[in-house]
């Protein structure tokens, strides 16, 4: 029905600019007015079209409803404000639209996606292979599976990508946490420096190299190399740790890629190479960090790019003082790889900590793929604010396996992924989130998890009810559907074909918290629903119109709960 009265108004706005063949022709986009008595749709295609007529959006709005051939669904249209045009329809006009929701099921809402469709690399997570992930982590690893699911449902393609950050400092300092207790195990007396990481998990690793391997050859091994060795052990044992947490929570990835693979094959000194050679970078002295007082600050000569010509506030250091990459130089020689593989658009999801790294990296990349300067940065950065974890509002302590704080892991076992997985989407990324632990596992509707799955497990068992008391389902094409007049079903069907709008609209702003709020919408309207009418009644006809109804809003559920990655349970 919006396709065709969309349809029918740009056929009156192109007979309209007949005579202005050189101008642009607006698309007309209609919304759903938040008021009922504003009619079922509105367009505000008047007001751009002023501009182009040199007439009063009023004149022109009379104008269109004059020209418009209308479905026959319209019974009526006016003028409101200053040009907007109000579209009413006739009563359950839309209701059919239930048969094609059914009819395509799990597709419906989704955009197929063909062979020219954007290609995406989604990367997020990308914890440092140091230790198990914490809740932070796993926000950001929530809200990145969300959005790839959301991004694969209106036509793209979507690889979901983990960056190993398995080379600098912190790994040293792991494989050296490591080493300190394997000579403990070995009953060796150690002193642990604030720099090592704390934990049992820690302790665990140690045991299990030491399973395997001679502690007296490596003993024998040069330091240098004994850490390199354990180094790559402990990487391994922690991303193995993180990949089962990851499981747990019900993510997978397409690609984990090393930082430590650009280092080994050149790629990192060939970028500084090129940057060179296109003449953006220079020996220099950067000033001192603004914001805070340095004491005796010694200006130090480095190799620095030339970020400030490509929209940064300071150029940056491509190498140490020792001649080795920077950890920026590093990132951005993966950002250029990411690149050269053919993806048409780069996503990163990062922890808001990394605010002022969004700026630096998107002008590297400006000066590496010349890309226009039109605001369309690479990549699209979405920052990820923290997660405060709470138990009746009282901070939760850190953990004893973690050391220093909470693991992912301990959460989902403790309130479940669907809690998890749906809380995390319930705000902005931008906002910081609450999560308590008791509130997470209550059976209730202060529970936003358990307020919406109940909506579809109540929609199952009413139809087992009216299966178990005989009312047989009829053949859907035989139903009459315009019976269903009522305000909260009239708002229910009108939620249902808002759908995938919805999604279109979360895809384009990546922001697939949307999709919850608007599950939660759904769920509301229909318990809204569920309280004022009675589904099986003594009217047979309205009976099967209303089990249409609840079957296609189970569905519609059950479809955006998939792309939350959420179940959606029949029984509860």
């Amino acid at each position: 029905m919006k396709q065709a009265l969309e349809e029918a108004l740009q056929q009156a706005v192109t007979r309209l600019l007949i005579d202005h063949p050189d101008a642009a022709v607006p698309q007309v986009v209609l919304s759903r007015p938040k008021q009922k008595e504003h009619g079922d749709y509105a367009a505000n295609l008047a007001m751009p079209l002023a501009r182009i007529l040199k007439q009063s959006p009023q004149q022109i709005a009379a104008v269109i409803l004059e020209t418009v051939v209308w479905p026959d669904a319209v019974v009526g249209a006016e003028i409101a404000g200053p040009g907007f045009i109000n579209i009413r329809l006739k009563e359950a006009s839309e209701a059919n639209a239930l048969k094609n929701i059914l009819a395509l099921g799990e597709a419906y809402g989704r955009v197929a996606a063909t062979a020219d469709a954007a290609k995406i690399n989604l990367e997020f997570v990308s914890a440092n292979p140091t230790g198990p992930m914490h809740v932070g982590h796993g926000r950001g690893a929530v809200v990145g599976d969300a959005l790839a699911s959301l991004l694969l449902a209106t036509g793209n393609h979507v690889q979901r990508e983990y960056y190993i950050n398995d080379a600098g400092a912190q790994i040293g300092v792991l494989a050296n946490s490591v080493w300190l207790r394997m000579r403990e195990l070995k009953g060796e007396s150690i002193e642990l420096p604030e720099s090592a990481y704390p934990g049992e998990y820690i302790i665990q690793i140690a045991a299990e190299v030491l399973l395997v391997h001679d502690y007296q050859k490596l003993l024998t091994m040069d330091d240098d190399a004994r850490l390199t060795f354990i180094g790559r052990l402990a990487i391994d044992a922690n991303m193995a740790m993180i990949r089962e947490d990851l499981k747990v929570i019900g993510i997978s990835f397409d690609h984990f890629f090393s930082e430590q693979s650009l280092h080994q094959s050149g790629r990192v000194n060939e970028l500084i190479e090129r940057l060179q050679g296109d003449g953006v970078v220079y020996r220099g002295c950067l000033p001192p960090p603004k914001g805070k007082e340095v004491v005796d600050y010694q200006p130090v000569e480095q190799l620095l790019f030339r970020t400030t010509n490509f929209g940064d506030d300071v150029d940056r250091p491509l190498a140490k003082q020792d001649g080795t990459p920077t950890y920026f130089a590093a990132d951005i020689a993966y950002h250029y790889d990411k690149h050269q593989r053919g993806f048409d658009r780069l996503i990163d999801i990062w922890g808001a900590d990394h605010g002022g790294y969004v700026t630096r990296v998107q002008a590297a990349m400006k000066a590496l793929v010349k890309m226009p300067d039109n605001g369309n940065e690479q990549p699209d950065v979405i920052l990820v604010q923290m997660v405060n974890l709470t138990r009746d509002g009282q901070p939760v302590k850190m953990s004893k396996r973690a050391g220093t704080f909470v693991t992912l892991r301990e959460v989902v076992d403790e309130v479940g992924r669907d809690a998890v997985r749906f809380n995390f989407m319930t705000r902005r990324v931008e906002s910081q989130l609450d999560f308590d632990l008791e509130s997470a596992k209550k059976k209730n509707d202060e529970n936003p998890v358990y307020y919406v799955q109940y909506a579809h497990a109540r929609i199952a068992a009413i139809l087992r009810k009216a299966a178990d008391e005989g009312v047989v389902v009829a053949d859907i094409d035989t139903v009459d559907l315009t019976l269903l007049t009522e305000h909260e079903e009239q708002r229910l069907i009108a939620n249902m074909l808002a759908y995938p709008d919805a999604l279109l609209n979360a895809a384009n702003r990546l922001e697939a918290y949307r999709v919850a709020t608007y599950v939660m919408r759904l769920a509301a309207d229909f318990h809204s629903f569920y309280h004022k009418h009675r589904v099986v009644t003594e009217n047979a006809a309205l009976s099967q119109a209303r089990m249409v109804l609840i079957r296609a809003v189970s569905q519609v559920i059950g479809n955006a709960l998939g792309i939350l990655g959420v179940s959606a349970p029949d029984r509860m």
